[in-house]
């Protein structure tokens, strides 16, 4: 009997310790931006502040994967607009990059986003730091000290801001991150087919 009540009091216990880590997980600020941008909007866009933007198309991305069975940004990158993965990569790599090393940026799931980073960011305006991106990316594939170049990444990315600059990128492109361009392509090109 006494074997009972403590097992009793252990699940009472599992159970109040898994109760409020699920509401700490739901009140995180991530949690809450991904709930927020999941369903993005052009008009939820134009009022997200510039200080969230980018933060918001990241949030809409990874609440995207989260639903699907293997949660994985970059094959869900793959069904949402160009501009998704612009932003998303240059956001992924500056981040990772700001925290750590390029050998350690490797054994993450962000090493997918380097060469969409490197492509992405002369499209906001960012050229200096796509170079410097993709010397880093060759220096450590060629097993070379990668330490100027990762400081040659830092500099350019001091100069020119690639994430204050996707900010601007992202207000350019509302319509094209909702896939609203595309449609209109398509209905007149069914337009002039059916003609």
């Amino acid at each position: 009997m006494k074997e009972i009540g403590i097992l009793l009091a252990l699940l009472v216990c599992f159970w109040a310790i898994m109760k409020l880590g699920r509401r700490h997980g739901d009140d995180s600020r991530s949690a809450r931006l991904m709930k927020k941008y999941k369903d993005l909007t052009p008009d939820l866009l134009a009022q997200t502040p510039d200080e969230e933007l980018v933060e918001a198309v990241v949030a809409h991305v990874l609440a995207e994967a989260a639903e699907s069975r293997k949660p994985d940004p970059a094959y869900t990158l793959s069904k949402l607009p160009q501009p998704f993965t612009v932003v998303y990569s240059i956001w992924a790599v500056c981040k990772e990059l700001a925290h750590g090393d390029y050998a350690a940026l490797t054994h993450t799931a962000t090493r997918e986003m380097v060469e969409h980073a490197c492509d992405g960011l002369p499209v906001v305006g960012s050229p200096k730091t796509a170079a410097a991106l993709t010397a880093l990316a060759a220096a450590y594939k060629a097993d070379e000290d990668t330490a100027a170049a990762e400081a040659a990444f830092h500099t350019a990315v001091e100069e020119e801001c690639p994430l204050s600059l996707c900010v601007a990128y992202i207000r350019d492109h509302i319509p094209q991150l909702m896939g609203e361009e595309l449609a209109e392509e398509t209905t007149s090109e069914e337009s002039a087919d059916g003609e």
